[in-house]
């Protein structure tokens, strides 16, 4: 089984389990929306071949502290009463390649799947919501690290209405860059050059939107365009330098 579609359904699973036990809570434990839709997503970083498929949209909070945000799960350890700062833990996973991705990637070593975990920090200021991340690869693939900072900014909010923009810079150490866009001297071909990148900075735009058109349902949507590094871009492997999602599917309200 692909890993994707793996990841999908374990997280699939944690929706369903979230939903149930939203059930015997009270409704203000939980806000946010839990569904399921169809993604598009490059087959790897920086190629050009795209994977549709199946993918759980899960965009909610419990009781303020645990969070999942698409990509992205946490928990909040400490916060101000005022919940303007919050302090705590977020994984995300970085997804690698096999072979077969790609025309470019031929006679390439698979480049592994794994999960990032580390300190998050969270600031809501009167315009925009920040957060500043710091990830280390805890499966060991490319035994790498890299930061994340972001800013979310909301712009409508009403009863039919969910619409929200998002921008981030991610800053990937030589390792991670290493691992992911370098060619080895055992992986160099007439048409594949040696390569050793260094660090790389990724710069990130996207919108999402969730239409309720019933009190229990909402249409989720999103777009999202990664515009690569140049240390990444440069590699012998990188068809493109941008790297678009997009989603669309049915949530539900919770």
């Amino acid at each position: 089984m692909n890993p994707k579609y793996w990841i999908s359904a374990l997280a699939l699973l944690a929706s369903s389990l979230c939903i149930a036990q939203s059930t015997s809570k009270p409704a203000s434990d939980w806000t946010g929306y839990a569904g399921a839709g169809a993604g598009s997503f490059p087959r790897y970083t920086g190629g050009k071949g795209v994977d549709v498929t199946p993918v759980p949209l899960l965009m909610f909070e419990y009781k303020e502290t645990y969070y999942v945000d698409l990509m992205r799960a946490g928990v909040r350890l400490w916060a101000t009463d005022d919940k303007k700062f919050a302090l705590g833990l977020a994984a995300e996973p970085r997804f690698g390649f096999k072979a077969r991705d790609g025309a470019l990637l031929t006679g390439m070593a698979k480049r592994r799947h794994s999960i990032e975990l580390g300190p998050s920090l969270e600031w809501e200021t009167p315009a925009v919501s920040l957060n500043f991340a710091w990830f280390h690869d805890v499966l060991g693939a490319s035994k790498g690290s890299s930061w994340r900072v972001s800013a979310y900014k909301q712009w409508v909010n009403t009863s039919n209405w969910d619409v929200g923009a998002y921008a981030s810079i991610e800053r990937e150490s030589a390792r991670v860059v290493t691992y992911y866009f370098g060619v080895p001297a055992t992986e160099v071909t007439a048409s594949r050059a040696l390569y050793a990148p260094g660090a790389a900075t990724h710069l990130s735009l996207g919108l999402q939107a969730a239409w309720k058109f019933s009190p229990r349902y909402s249409l989720l949507m999103g777009v999202q365009n990664t515009r690569i590094g140049s240390a990444a871009a440069n590699s012998p492997i990188v068809e493109t330098r941008n790297a678009p999602i997009t989603y669309i599917g049915l949530g539900w309200n919770l």
